[in-house]
């Protein structure tokens, strides 16, 4: 390899450390967000079983997650700050999270999980769970706003390798 091809490559490894740089920003968002979809897909699928209108409740979850996912892989080839499909889709999460929490205190605890038995068990488990979901949400949000404002930790590191690589 003569110097000018070995200048080509190291350029473009400079880029393409730029690239995953901007892109593992939202790398807390994006196993957050494989986080959810699991949950709202056997949820789903618990509902299919189950023969019931409210597999609606996850169904259109899972369409604002489906949504934010390819989002956040677009990231790859066009670095953004501002993932504005990804914070609508936790909005609507963490509003869903809060009705949950709203409807385990009426008979819709029954139709929404058909598949546990009414007990005191399945009310504080699903209660965790909605809980947890809430505080994902809230961090996922917070990150978001960070990264949109550019003032994550991540965004300070890219600069400076930009300023070193230059």
């Amino acid at each position: 390899m003569d110097r000018l091809e070995k200048e080509k490559l190291e350029k473009r490894r400079q880029e393409m450390s730029l690239k995953t740089m901007y892109f593992n920003r939202f790398l807390l968002i994006r196993y957050i967000t494989a986080g959810f979809f699991f949950v709202n897909l056997y949820w789903f699928f618990s509902l299919i079983m189950s023969n019931t209108i409210w597999v609606l409740v996850p169904g259109v979850n899972l369409v604002f997650i489906t949504i934010a996912a390819f989002e956040q892989c677009a990231m790859v080839s066009s670095p953004i700050d501002n993932a504005k499909k990804t914070i609508l889709t936790y909005k609507e999460i963490l509003i869903v999270n809060i009705l949950l929490i709203a409807a385990l205190f009426t008979p819709l605890f029954n139709d929404l999980f058909p598949f546990l038995t009414k007990s005191i068990k399945s009310y504080c488990l699903i209660l965790g769970i909605v809980i947890i979901g809430i505080i994902f949400c809230s961090i996922s949000l917070k990150r978001l706003e960070k990264i949109k404002n550019r003032t994550d930790k991540q965004f300070n590191y890219v600069k400076k390798y930009e300023q070193a690589i230059k």
